[in-house]
C-alpha cells in the first residue's frame, strides 16, 4: 500500500489529492536528525523567550496589539486565547475532502526544517486526526489570506484541543466525542503554537491542489472537443500540424495541437490539406473570379484552438509550479532558524502567489469556456456543418412529428448561460485587497477566496463542457458514426451508455449532470 511520508519539503498535488479523496496513509519521517530538528527549534524557541525578550505573537499580543507584552508563563494561554477569538468562520462549511487536505497541507508547512518551532506531539497529533479520519469541519468565509487562514485554521487548532466540531465516520460530531472514541486525548496547544498553526496559507493551498487536479483533465477535454467539433464540420488537419505549433514556440500549444491531431487523423470527416484543394476547391481556370462553395481555412473556434488551450496548458504549469512551491513552504510567522540562531518577524504568511495562481487560472478556465461555447454554436446551428438545425433527426416535411422537434436549441443557451456566468470569476481577487485589523493588516493576499473561486468555476467548466459534449455526440450520430475516429468513437461509446440519441424532446439536465461526472472520473482523457 502507497504511503507519503510529510517531511516539510517533498509533498506533491497528487500526494494531497490521494490523502484528501483516497485516504492515503501519512506517515511521519522515521529519521532522528527530522526529530532532532523539531526538538531543537523547540528549545530554541522556549530558551529565546525565557530571556524576557518581547516575541511576536508568543509573549506579546497579535497584530497592531503586539506592543502588549505578556510574561513567559502566560504563553500557553495566549495561543489559546487567539484559538477561541478566531471561531468566526461562516458561511457553507469545506466538505470533509477539502478538511482533510488541510491537515495534511498544514502539517506539512508546520514540520519544514524546525521552523515552526512546534512540539513533536502536535505534530504526531495533527497525524493522528489523518490516521483516525477525524477531519475539523472549516467554515469557508473569514480569510484575508494574510496573516495566512487565520480564522479557517482555528478549526483545526480547536478540533486538536478537542473543541468545535469534526467529521467521524459520515456525520459531523463535537471534536472531544470523536477523540474520545478513537482513544486520543485532546492535546492543549502550547507558546507559539496557535500561531504556527493558525499563521499560514495550508487552506488556500490545499483548495488550491484539489481545484487543480480537477482543472489539469479539462485541457484534454477540450482538446476533445475540438477535435470532434472538427470532425462534425470537415475540418483541415493543418491547424493541428506538429511544425506549425513548433513554429510559434509555446509547449502548451504543442502538446495542444498533438492531442487533437492524434485523434483526427484516424478520421474520415478532417482533410488533409492538400487532398482538401483536390477534392473541395474548383478550379479558376481561365476565370478571373471564382466563388468557391468551400472555405480552405476552418473559422478562429477551431482553427486557433491549440493557441487558446495551449495558453491553458501553460498557465496550468505555472500554476503547479507556486502551488507546490506553497504547499513545501514554512508559512507561519515568526519563523526559527536555528542553523543561524536567530528568529524571524515576517510575512511568509502572505498568499500573494496562491492568489495569483488561481486568478490566472480562472482566466484561462474562462477562455477555454467561451471555446467551447463557439465550438458548441458550430455544431448545433445547422447552417455551419451541413446537418439538421438543433440537431434534431431528419424529419420529412409530411412526418407527423414535423415541427415538433427543437432538440439542442435550449441545451445552447444553457451552454452560453454557463459560459456567461464563467466568466462572473475572472476579476482578479488579488485586487480586492482591503486594509483591516487596525491597518496593520494593510495589504492581504486575499488568496483563500481566489482558490475557492477557482474551485467553484471549475464545476462550472465541467457542466458546461458535458451539455456541448452532448450535442457533439448527438451530432456523430447525425453525421454516421462510422468515419469518425476510433478515439472518437470510444468517447460515444461510453456517453451513450450515460444518455441515449435525443429523437423526439426530452429534459436533458440529468444526462448532463451525469455526463458532467463522468468526465471528473473517466480515464478515457487521463
Amino acid at each position: 500500500m502507497r504511503s507519503i511520508v510529510v517531511d516539510g519539503n517533498s509533498l506533491t498535488i497528487e500526494d494531497v489529492c490521494d490523502v484528501a479523496e483516497q485516504k492515503v496513509q501519512v506517515k511521519l519521517p522515521s529519521d532522528k536528525k527530522f526529530w532532532n530538528i523539531i526538538e531543537k527549534s523547540r528549545k530554541f524557541l522556549m530558551d529565546y523567550i525565557s530571556t524576557g525578550v518581547p516575541t511576536y505573537g508568543v509573549t506579546t499580543d497579535f497584530g497592531d496589539s503586539c506592543a502588549n507584552q505578556i510574561s513567559v508563563d502566560k504563553a500557553g494561554e495566549l495561543q489559546r486565547d487567539i484559538v477561541a477569538y478566531h471561531g468566526i468562520g461562516l458561511g457553507k462549511k469545506f466538505d470533509v475532502k477539502t478538511g482533510r487536505a488541510v491537515v495534511l497541507t498544514r502539517l506539512n508547512m508546520n514540520v519544514k526544517g524546525g521552523h515552526s518551532a512546534i512540539r513533536p506531539e502536535l505534530a504526531r497529533m495533527m497525524l493522528a486526526l489523518l490516521e483516525h479520519d477525524i477531519i475539523p469541519v472549516i467554515p469557508e468565509l473569514g480569510s484575508v489570506g494574510a496573516s495566512g487562514d487565520l480564522t479557517p485554521l482555528s478549526y483545526l487548532a480547536a478540533v486538536i484541543m478537542g473543541d468545535r466540531d469534526a467529521y467521524y465516520k459520515g456525520k459531523i460530531v463535537p471534536a472531544k466525542k470523536a477523540l474520545k472514541a478513537e482513544g486520543l486525548e485532546p492535546l492543549l496547544i502550547e507558546a507559539k503554537e496557535g500561531l504556527a498553526i493558525m499563521n499560514g496559507t495550508a487552506v488556500m493551498t490545499a483548495v488550491a491542489s484539489l481545484a487543480w487536479k480537477k482543472a489539469e483533465r479539462l485541457a484534454n477535454i477540450s482538446d476533445f472537443l475540438t477535435a470532434v467539433t472538427s470532425e462534425i464540420t470537415g475540418g483541415k488537419d493543418t491547424p493541428f500540424v506538429d511544425k506549425v505549433s513548433r513554429i510559434k514556440n509555446h509547449s502548451g500549444q504543442v502538446e495542444s495541437a498533438a492531442y487533437v491531431y492524434k485523434i483526427i487523423k484516424d478520421s474520415k470527416r478532417v482533410f488533409k490539406y492538400e487532398d482538401f484543394l483536390k477534392n473541395k476547391i474548383d478550379s479558376l481556370n481561365e476565370k478571373k473570379f471564382l466563388k468557391q462553395q468551400n472555405k480552405i481555412q476552418d473559422r478562429y473556434s477551431i482553427r486557433c484552438a491549440p493557441q487558446i488551450t495551449g495558453v491553458y496548458r501553460d498557465t496550468l504549469d505555472v500554476a503547479r509550479k507556486w502551488i507546490t512551491e506553497e504547499l513545501n513552504a514554512a508559512s507561519d510567522n515568526p519563523l526559527v532558524d536555528i542553523e543561524a540562531g536567530r528568529l524571524y518577524n515576517t510575512g511568509n504568511f502572505y498568499g500573494g502567489h496562491i492568489c495569483a495562481a488561481c486568478d490566472y487560472m480562472r482566466t484561462a478556465l474562462a477562455n477555454i469556456s467561451d471555446l467551447s461555447d463557439k465550438q458548441a454554436e458550430v455544431i448545433i446551428d445547422g447552417k455551419f456543418n451541413g446537418l439538421t438545425e438543433n440537431l434534431i433527426p431528419y424529419t420529412a416535411d409530411d412526418d407527423p412529428r414535423a415541427g415538433l422537434r427543437l432538440g439542442f436549441k435550449a441545451a445552447q443557451i444553457t451552454i452560453s448561460a454557463i459560459r456567461g456566468e464563467i466568466m462572473t470569476y475572472t476579476f482578479p481577487v488579488s485586487l480586492t485587497s482591503h486594509p483591516t485589523e487596525a491597518l496593520n493588516q494593510d495589504k492581504v493576499s486575499m488568496g483563500t477566496i481566489s482558490a475557492r473561486k477557482f474551485a467553484e468555476q471549475i464545476e462550472l467548466v465541467y457542466l458546461q463542457f458535458a451539455t456541448h459534449l452532448l450535442a457533439a455526440m448527438q451530432a456523430v450520430d447525425l453525421a454516421g458514426k462510422e468515419d469518425f475516429s476510433p478515439f472518437t468513437r470510444k468517447v460515444y461509446e461510453q456517453v451513450r451508455a450515460i444518455s441515449r440519441f435525443v429523437k423526439d424532446d426530452r429534459p436533458l439536465d440529468k444526462d448532463a449532470e451525469k455526463v458532467a461526472v463522468w468526465l471528473k472520473e473517466t480515464s478515457l482523457f487521463a
